[in-house]
């Protein structure tokens, strides 16, 4: 990846995340308004079955989540052993990507059960995995935690690379 400033990287990163975080959020509003004017009606109606899609895709998301969660934390120890903002700002990126990429196909899997079942639980389970990426997204803070930054590297990404301009 090239950028030209710091700026210009998490205007990217940010970018990138609110846009893929938007498709599905996209699809849910498409799909509730479906519903509410009864032109899509629910493919499974027994309720026993809506319940227990609803729990094991709970799970399984979850159980994904929790995978990639931790994959991330280890690709940041070993990013944080390299020499160089600008190379660990780089192996920073596709990391990120892919952790909002899991956001996103948590959030179409959780759609398209919306979508057969209509059974709430899988609305509320999207408003978690929301919420869980924003307390997981990618400020200049928790760069700084994730790559364990110190200094002039710390000050250089909460600042996005103005405190060592003239």
């Amino acid at each position: 990846m090239n950028f030209s400033s710091l700026k210009e990287y998490f205007y990217r990163l940010y970018n990138y995340g609110l846009i893929m975080m938007l498709l599905p959020m996209i699809g849910f509003l498409i799909i509730f308004y479906l519903f509410l004017a009864e032109i899509w009606f629910a493919l499974i109606t027994d309720a026993s079955m809506n319940n227990f899609l609803w729990q094991f895709f709970a799970l399984l998301i979850f159980i994904m989540l929790t995978i990639v969660h931790w994959q991330a934390v280890k690709n940041f120890k070993k990013i944080s052993s390299v020499v160089g903002l600008g190379q660990k700002l780089e192996d920073y990126y596709p990391v990120i990507r892919s952790k909002i990429n899991s956001y996103v196909w948590a959030s179409f899997l959780l759609l398209a059960g919306f979508a057969c079942t209509s059974h709430q639980g899988f609305s509320i389970c999207f408003g978690v995995v929301i919420l869980w990426c924003w307390t997981q997204w990618p400020t200049p803070r928790k760069v700084c935690r994730q790559l364990r930054l110190r200094g002039d590297e710390r000050e250089m990404v909460l600042t996005k690379g103005e405190a060592f301009r003239f």
